[in-house]
């Protein structure tokens, strides 16, 4: 059961205004479909994770470290521009309003402002609400994926391509490896480590699955339709493509759509 409450610092004169009906206090998120009420698009959903040592820390749980400005929409319909970031360690999208004079800021280790722990919220595990980064135009959303190693699970997912007959997104996710600590002087201590990760999905339209894609032209027999990987081999031969390169793995699924 996943614990939810609706933020009661950031938002509470905007969900006076446009969501009137209450909800629960707990909600399963995993099961929710947002019928309820569009009041459960945010929640405090903190989920700060103790790393056992005092070992100093190299890299970052969030994709970047700053705020950056994305549009909320939930069932196609906008809820207004909020500051995020992605901390992908979590896989967790934290938001604040912006210009929120209740937000209490601080500086982080590089320098910048922001919401002070427990200050910000997250946007719901709900598959409805949809994250428009307002300066790229990527789409960040709740998808089903198969992973590498073909467990089903939710993820965030950001949209590359989108068409008739697939749906190609990528991943980013963050590794995390605990330091050790030096025995002796004849040792080094290794610090804690984020590593990150790009890993791309593709999705057949028909299906709510989207599926792990290794970036190997071999494996596209595991994620295309039944007939569609002699025609994809086809295109990728034609046109010099390197399905391991973002930029041509989009080409090749603009290219399916066309048919």
């Amino acid at each position: 059961m996943t614990i939810f409450a609706v933020m009661k610092k950031i938002l509470p004169f905007f969900i006076t205004l446009i969501f009137p009906i209450t909800i629960s206090a707990q909600i399963n998120l995993e099961n929710f479909s947002g019928s309820a009420t569009e009041g459960a698009v945010f929640a405090q959903m903190r989920k700060t994770r103790a790393y056992g040592n005092d070992l100093p820390t190299v890299g970052s749980p969030y994709i970047n470290e700053n705020f950056a400005e994305g549009e909320v929409f939930y069932k196609n319909k906008s809820l207004g521009v909020y500051l995020y970031r992605h901390n992908a360690f979590n896989d967790e999208v934290e938001v604040v309003k912006p210009g929120d004079e209740s937000i209490k800021y601080v500086k982080d280790e590089q320098g910048n402002f922001v919401p002070a722990e427990g200050e910000s919220s997250s946007l719901a595990t709900i598959k409805e609400i949809v994250l428009k980064d307002k300066e790229n135009g990527l789409l960040l959303s709740l998808r089903t994926i198969n992973n590498e190693d073909g467990a089903l699970r939710n993820a965030y997912l950001y949209t590359l391509a989108s068409g008739k007959n697939y749906n190609l997104y990528f991943q980013n996710r963050v590794g995390f490896k605990e330091g050790v600590r030096a025995v002796n002087s004849m040792v080094r201590t290794t610090p804690n480590r984020f590593t990150h990760f790009q890993e791309f999905y593709i999705q057949k339209n028909n299906e709510e699955v989207a599926y792990f894609f290794s970036g190997k032209k071999k494996d596209l027999v595991k994620v295309l339709k039944q007939g569609d990987t002699d025609q994809a081999l086809n295109i990728i031969n034609e046109q010099r493509l390197k399905v391991k390169n973002r930029e041509d793995l989009i080409i090749l699924v603009n290219e399916l759509n066309k048919e």
